[in-house]
């Protein structure tokens, strides 16, 4: 939805049409200030579930001999670090509680490259320090705050079908400040984010069509008859 389709649906949903100076609502005001806000409440309740939706990636450099490193991107978290290296698979690298890193660490170990991390404000340090140069080794999955930035084309990460929850809050928001009761679009509001955890949670499931029988039974004597399983799987 674009920003403008945002702004008019709050204002359809709670009866607040007028664009007058002195209106209750302004488009370039409270309302804006409403939808951002909206925004905002809607990347927080969906970021646990699809948090690779609210990401980028940032490619590190190891040096020789240097064990912090700063993250140039702002984030607000960080999802998942992995190994990123020219003929080698990715391999995820271990995230160190910043509270228990001693643990980790022997003064003056180093090894050609790192097996976990642990991170303080924007730094990064990884361990155990690494002897060689290595480019764009470690590759930083990070949640961004734009996540909840709106464009004038709509809401830059948020998926499309969640667009509605931002009008719903919104529309919770606006109505809580000219005094009508907000209840509705709290109802709306959840009714839409059911929906959409729901279908996200299924999107990268798949079934198999047949039931294969198991190991054991393909060990062993089976007097089963052959239309209770596909004989011929998975042929």
């Amino acid at each position: 939805m674009l920003l403008t389709e945002i702004l008019a649906s709050v204002r359809n949903l709670v009866n607040e049409l007028s664009t007058d100076a002195g209106a209750l609502l302004s488009d370039s005001g409270n309302l804006l200030d409403f939808a951002n806000d909206a925004a905002e409440q809607v990347v927080l309740d969906l970021l646990p579930h699809m948090p690779q939706m609210f990401c980028i990636t940032e490619d590190v450099d190891l040096v020789a001999n240097t064990g912090s490193y700063t993250i140039t991107a702002e984030f607000l978290q960080v999802y998942k670090v992995e190994r990123n290296v020219t003929g080698k698979s990715p391999k995820e690298i271990p995230i160190i509680d910043p509270l228990k890193h001693q643990f980790y660490a022997k003064t003056g170990e180093t090894q050609e490259f790192p097996w976990g991390v642990w991170f303080l404000g924007d730094t990064m340090h990884v361990r155990p320090i690494p002897n060689v140069n290595t480019t764009g080794y470690i590759k930083l999955y990070l949640v961004v705050p734009e996540a909840a930035a709106i464009a004038a084309g709509g809401p830059v990460y948020i998926p499309r079908t969640a667009h509605r929850l931002v009008v719903y809050w919104a529309a919770y928001l606006a109505a809580t400040a000219i005094g009508v009761d907000p209840t509705r679009y709290l109802v709306l509001y959840q009714k839409r984010l059911q929906q959409t955890l729901k279908v996200w949670r299924d999107r990268y499931q798949q079934e198999p069509r047949f039931l294969r029988e198991s190991v054991l039974d393909r060990m062993v004597y089976d007097d089963r008859e052959p239309y209770y399983y596909d004989t011929e799987w998975p042929d």
